[in-house]
């Protein structure tokens, strides 16, 4: 009896516990949340808010309240999913151990606190339904980050429940940082002198209990508006005033920092054009002006908005956020999710049911391109080697983030466009804004998808396996090892790199190799030996079956360029020569095949090693000198390159091609078309029209014809509004403040 009666009192820490131990138990099954890193800490922390309080909460009803009998009972929780994680760990693999006690201690900590504190708080100023407001208070706590979400820039953000999360864009590199630990701080802070003050002081508090509520109050109040100058959130006031610089257009408002007048123009006019033809395709106006966000880089785009490596919309807003060296490549994708806002539906204006598959489908079809191949046909290389993807569940619910990224967006692209030109826009717009795909296009979405299956098989294929390979052979995020542990290791020991410190770079990148190997970790090692005169080691690093750990994916390809370069930088030519040429022959994508004949090239006239040993520099001279002797159409997408890095004068880079060019080839059409697109962006209108018809003059079995009639269609756009969009219609509103 007596065992049942202790039973019966501690019912509410049994369940609890065993709520605890059975979802942990479930975690280990889990991708990310098998780790003990982030994802780990922070579900763990929103079940520390609820199970702390609710439990607190359980037993003052019962006036069974003991604050130390209560903290050990709280105490036994914490090490509880902390015990299964480890136990998991030992018997798997840790990514770091310390990474996930920092994240452990800096998130689940303050949030088991702040289940207790609430508990407490509710029931000093509550008498009844003492549950239910705390309830009501953790959902109000989870609706702040969606309410800044919706009205901020930002798409990270700080929450007591879990910390910290770094937004619904994938970015692998996370670790522990100052800015974590300094808000969890506050959050302690406020937790203990809630407790302290109810616990210590409750006489005092009854006296001033309505003070001490509105106290409470203010100072959260107080926490969220100043939370953009403490670096939790990003205000628009704050955005703008670093992206300080605007041009406005008939449409947009461009904000950027560092850009060049020039880079600054070629963007404005760029949205323009966009904003033209997708105004005809789409057959809608963006209802408001749309402001374009372009950050200096990757590291001050995630600092204030969250995702380093992506470009991203919010249509609500009618917002897009880009960064300088990626926004020639996004512009257009990401102006077609402001459009379709105008279809969307709900508060985000997106595709009825958050449906991931149609929103960036509709994207990508209207993109057309990925690339520089037209998506329909790349979609086919896919499909016709083995890459598959089931449209069906793609396009239910939230399968989209389970593919890799290449996948997904390939096959929803491909399969929209596919529905545009078979049913017509306004079709698919409907498709968008219900989510209904039988009631819309009166079929089965299965028999539609055998009917697609078909078209895609017929095709002419543009490439073969490798090709194949080389751009759909990637894991999706839930299928990597350690991927924040690894990603934000590689930053580290590369930022070693550039500093000269090999050994310390060097031990980081073997510690990630440890994990699995991984082709930055091997890039970057093999960097470090080479840079410490040990080459052979290099060479030993890449051929010791390491290479062929990486077959069938994009790595293969890569890091057999590099062993070629390796074996060029040890004197081995003659083994250089057959990594090249296996390269061509495999042909896993034109740029590497491009970048392989030009290394054979160099090899012939006996420049390979000083070219690789050389700075841009020289390197721009040694291309700039071949080409000059004869003119090399695989050599002018890297002078191009090259050019730009150093800024060189437009004019004296556009002398190196004084030559008559002769469009006979997929090379030479290829060239033509990346010069053209370099003269477009140097305001050299006329000429971009001009090669850009010349590119078009190779037809048959060019892959990438559709792109380069896209390029002539924005070229002779150009040349016919350009100047007049920029002499008359741009006002720098800078100028006018200042």
């Amino acid at each position: 009896m007596k065992l049942f009666f202790q039973l019966k009192t501690n019912l509410s820490f049994i369940v609890s516990a065993l709520i605890l131990i059975l979802i942990n138990y479930l975690f280990t099954g889990i991708a990310l949340l098998n780790t003990f890193g982030y994802e780990f800490a922070a579900v763990n922390g929103l079940l520390f808010v609820i199970i702390a309080g609710l439990f607190t909460l359980n037993k003052i009803q019962k006036a069974e309240f003991d604050l130390i009998k209560i903290l050990k009972y709280l105490l036994v929780f914490y090490f509880l999913p902390l015990i299964i994680t480890l136990i998991n760990s030992l018997l798997t693999m840790f990514c770091s151990f310390w990474d996930g006690m920092l994240f452990y201690l800096l998130i689940s900590l303050p949030s088991l606190l702040l289940g207790f504190s609430l508990a407490l708080l509710i029931d000093f100023y509550f008498k009844k339904l003492k549950r239910s407001v705390f309830i009501f208070i953790i959902l109000l706590l989870a609706l702040i980050p969606v309410i800044e979400i919706y009205f901020y820039p930002q798409i990270y953000f700080y929450s007591p429940l879990i910390g910290f999360f770094p937004g619904n864009i994938y970015d692998e590199g996370l670790s522990p940082d100052l800015k974590l630990f300094w808000h969890q701080i506050v959050v302690l802070f406020f937790c203990i002198a809630v407790i302290l003050l109810i616990y210590r002081r409750p006489k005092i508090l009854l006296e001033k209990r309505n003070s001490f509520l509105s106290g409470v109050i203010f100072l959260f109040i107080l926490f969220q508006f100043l939370s953009p100058f403490l670096g939790f959130s990003t205000s628009f006031y704050k955005l703008d005033n670093t992206l300080d610089k605007t041009i406005e257009t008939d449409n947009f408002i461009l904000h950027y920092d560092k850009l060049t007048e020039q880079e600054a123009e070629y963007i404005s006019v760029s949205q323009e054009y966009y904003h033209y033809i997708l105004t005809d395709y789409l057959k809608v106006n963006p209802a408001r002006k749309i402001n374009v966000y372009v950050f200096n880089n990757s590291e001050q785009k995630k600092h204030l908005f969250g995702a380093g490596n992506a470009d991203v919309t919010k249509p609500w807003q009618y917002t897009v956020y880009l960064s300088a060296e990626s926004w020639d490549n996004t512009l257009k994708h990401e102006l077609v999710h402001i459009f379709s806002a105008e279809f969307g539906t709900g508060i985000f204006k997106l595709a009825a049911g958050f449906n991931p598959a149609l929103i960036e489908g509709v994207a990508k079809a209207v993109e057309g391109v990925s690339y520089d191949y037209e998506l329909i046909d790349f979609t086919a290389l896919a499909y016709n080697h083995n890459y598959r993807l089931n449209i069906i569940p793609l396009f239910s619910g939230f399968n989209f983030f389970r593919s890799n990224a290449a996948l997904g967006y390939t096959y929803s692209g491909a399969f929209i466009k596919y529905l545009i030109d078979k049913y017509d826009i306004n079709k698919v717009k409907e498709f968008y804004a219900t989510n209904d795909f039988e009631s819309v296009f009166n079929k089965k979405l299965e028999d539609e998808k055998k009917l697609f299956e078909q078209y895609l098989s017929v095709l002419p294929g543009i490439a073969g396996k490798e090709m194949a390979d080389y751009y759909f052979g990637r894991l999706s995020i839930i299928q990597k090892v350690c991927p924040r542990y690894i990603s934000d290791r590689i930053t580290e020991a590369y930022n070693y790199l550039a500093k000269g410190d090999l050994n310390k770079a060097e031990k980081l990148f073997t510690e990630v190799n440890s994990k699995a190997i991984n082709y930055s970790a091997l890039i970057g090692l093999s960097e470090v030996y080479h840079k410490k005169k040990e080459t052979y080691k290099a060479i030993k690093l890449l051929s010791d079956g390491n290479l062929k750990k990486f077959s069938d994916s994009p790595y293969e390809y890569l890091l057999m360029l590099r062993l070629g370069d390796l074996n060029a930088l040890n004197d081995l030519y003659p083994i250089s020569g057959i990594i090249y040429q296996k390269i061509i022959e495999s042909n896993p994508s034109f740029n590497l095949v491009s970048l392989s004949k030009q290394r054979l090239k160099l090899l012939d006239k006996d420049l390979l090693k000083t070219y690789l040993k050389g700075d841009d520099s020289l390197k721009y001279k040694i291309l700039v000198n071949l080409n000059n002797d004869s003119l090399d159409y695989n050599l002018i997408p890297s002078i191009l390159n090259l050019s730009k890095s150093m800024s060189i004068n437009y004019k004296q880079v556009l002398k190196n091609f004084n030559k008559t060019f002769i469009i006979d080839n997929l090379e030479s059409s290829y060239a033509v078309y990346k010069l053209s697109e370099f003269m477009m962006a140097n305001r050299d209108y006329a000429n971009a029209r001009k090669y850009s018809a010349l590119a078009l003059r190779y037809k048959k079995g060019n892959p990438f014809y559709f792109a380069i009639k896209q390029n002539f269609n924005k070229t002779t756009w150009f040349f016919n509004n350009a100047d007049s969009l920029i002499n008359k219609n741009i006002t720098d509103t800078t100028d006018v403040i200042n």
